[in-house]
């Protein structure tokens, strides 16, 4: 720490250590939870594998929190591994020490030893907390996290009805949200298919099931259903490669996952099981039931709830058929409410919805992946029935979306990104104080990704020996994976295809929200964000931009990159990691350390510091 006590920094941080205790001062004492992780066996799909639980638990508990509270979570680690806990979209005003990136903000959790989190819920709404070392999140250590809204704050229960009853129904359902985490799941361990990239040199975007909090089963998928199912993409890739179909797992078959995936690198897929790729297993799992309680003749009823996608991999689309919902809320801010039919989910986003009961019945909620990679669909139920006469018999439902998240019809409606408007409207810097372009690339085999044309593979992070960048920042921007931002000035992260064929990225900034404000096809020729908003400013908002703690990238074709810029205001001095969210990507490199307000670093306290 000496070379570090000679810099201003500690000088400022010392300055905040008033501020600190203040701010902390405000909050009401809230909940203390206790989560225990260890190593045992659990049948999410109904096979049985090793995985972590919580509290001898699959999926972790959900923690139930008000708005204002000062929250403690202690994590007793007695899995036979290290391990950190990230409170995911969670902006750790002031506690920047209990994120839970381990090389970031703190060591690891090491067995048999106990960690206490502590921060402040400034915030509100839907978020999530899992693993943040390695593939521990593939391992199942991830739960819900629900945030209730101070009764004061403004909600925008108006713009979807005027009618004070349907108000009153509304508010009703939107105080007790249910929490739905959706994953997608593999038999493997997340090691067993590390080593298996790495003997054969190659990604591998496959898996067996898609979970609803926990729940499912195998679905395999008959050949000529996957025919059916391919889209207008996928069924091009195996027309120009002269396969007739996708494996029985339903994905891309071996030779074209090294073709599509790994194409200047020479893999090794005969190294390879069977169930990896290509052999289907069906099996049957449980499958998860929402159930409403039963409702009186004519009353308005109403359900709410916050979708999480846990996922390592995928993308999907999520429908509830002959419900349409109204999105309220996204990544936990109040947005201006979207009715809509279907919703794509990528890795980490949260969207809150309400769902009016008006039709008693037995309906399948469903999601499909849109991933190239694979075909795989599942569903659970929703169940309401009025009063004592039960359910409404069963009968066939009308679904909005077919089972790969095409429409399955010209009048499904999308949830509309580019639309979304916050409830509470925030001004937004118009000009950018720094720029950061970041280079998006692969390095060398498919497993192996840049954010910043270096890569900071999770593992750099996760051995423990380079000292802890929020203990110890560096002062310099000495490489690619490290960059450095002043308290209060606004920034832009330009996010460019470095190399292509490039797909989608979900990144994700830890410590604040982000606003999208301009994304584009091609190269990037400009210096900033305001040389390119006057070149192309069809291609750009900055008025009243989506604003979440993540955002997906756009997919580069094989001949076209693109550009995704994201800006933010530096709000939340500390270490903070900004990276995709992609279990595989994140765990071969696609990240980098951002500094935050290097200016008002903030004083670690002594607990941290010495665990």
């Amino acid at each position: 720490m000496a070379a570090f006590a000679q810099n201003s920094w500690l000088r400022l941080a010392l300055r905040l250590t008033a501020l600190s205790t203040v701010l902390t001062s405000a909050y009401a004492k809230g909940p203390t939870f206790e989560l225990t992780l260890t190593w045992d066996k659990w049948s999410p799909d109904g096979v049985e594998r090793d995985m972590i639980l919580v509290n001898g638990r699959f999926p972790a508990p959900t923690l139930e929190i008000n708005q204002g509270e000062l929250v403690e979570v202690v994590v007793h680690n007695k899995m036979p591994s290290n391990t950190t806990v990230h409170f995911h979209g969670i902006d750790m005003h002031a506690t920047p020490w209990s994120d839970g990136v381990p090389g970031v903000t703190q060591r690891q959790i090491g067995t048999n030893e106990t960690f206490h989190y502590k921060w402040q819920a400034t915030q509100h709404g839907s978020y999530w907390y899992h693993a943040h070392q390695l593939g521990q999140v593939e391992d199942g250590m991830y739960g819900a996290i629900v945030i209730h809204p101070r009764n004061e704050l403004a909600k925008p229960w108006s713009l979807i009805s005027q009618d004070e009853k349907v108000i009153k129904a509304i508010d009703h359902a939107a105080k007790n949200p249910r929490p739905l985490l959706l994953a997608d799941h593999r038999r493997r361990t997340a090691d067993d298919i590390v080593n298996l990239s790495h003997q054969a040199k190659t990604e591998l975007p496959c898996f067996d099931s898609i979970l609803f909090n926990g729940k499912g089963s195998v679905n395999c998928i008959p050949a000529d259903e996957l025919t059916s199912l391919l889209t207008p993409q996928q069924a091009n890739v195996l027309k120009a490669n002269n396969v007739t179909n996708l494996t029985p797992k339903g994905c891309l078959p071996p030779s074209l996952i090294s073709k599509t995936i790994s194409p200047n690198v020479t893999v090794n897929m005969a190294v390879l099981p069977k169930d990896v790729l290509e052999v289907c297993t069906p099996s049957k799992g449980s499958k998860e039931v929402i159930t409403v309680q039963k409702q009186h003749a004519g009353d308005e009823k109403w359900l709410a709830l916050d979708l999480i996608g846990a996922f390592h991999l995928l993308a999907v689309v999520f429908s509830i058929d002959e419900h349409p919902v109204w999105v309220y809320a996204v990544d936990g801010d109040y947005i201006k409410p979207q009715l809509v039919h279907a919703i794509q989910i990528n890795n980490g986003d949260r969207y809150s919805i309400l769902v009016q009961l008006n039709n008693p019945g037995k309906y399948p909620v469903r999601i499909a992946s849109v991933q190239n990679s694979q075909v795989m669909y599942s569903s659970a139920t929703l169940l309401y029935s009025v009063d004592e006469t039960g359910p409404a018999p069963e009968r066939p439902t009308v679904p909005y979306v077919k089972n790969n998240g095409l429409p399955a019809s010209n009048a499904t409606v999308y949830y509309s990104q580019p639309k979304q408007k916050q409830f509470v409207e925030e001004p937004i810097g118009q000009v950018a104080n720094q720029t950061y372009k970041l280079f998006m690339r692969t390095a060398g085999p498919s497993f192996s990704w840049a954010l910043n044309k270096t890569t900071l593979p999770a593992a750099v992070l996760d051995h423990g020996s380079e000292p802890v960048v929020l203990f110890e920042p560096k002062i310099n921007n000495l490489d690619n994976t490290t960059i450095t931002t002043k308290n209060g000035t606004w920034v832009d992260l330009i996010l460019i295809t470095d190399t292509i064929p490039m797909p989608p990225h979900p990144i994700h900034k830890h410590g604040n929200k982000m606003w999208q404000i301009g994304n584009g096809i091609g190269p990037f020729p400009w210096a900033t964000a305001a040389e390119a908003a006057a070149a192309v400013p069809q291609n750009f908002n900055l008025v009243d931009p989506p604003k979440r703690d993540g955002f997906v990238t756009a997919q580069a074709t094989p001949t076209n990159a693109t550009w995704t810029v994201l800006r933010y205001h530096v709000t939340t001095p500390g270490a903070w990691l900004v990276h995709c969210h992609v279990q595989s990507h994140l765990v071969g490199g696609m990240s980098m350390v951002i500094q935050d307000g290097s200016d008002h670093w903030p004083a670690v306290p002594g607990e941290y510091l010495k665990f």
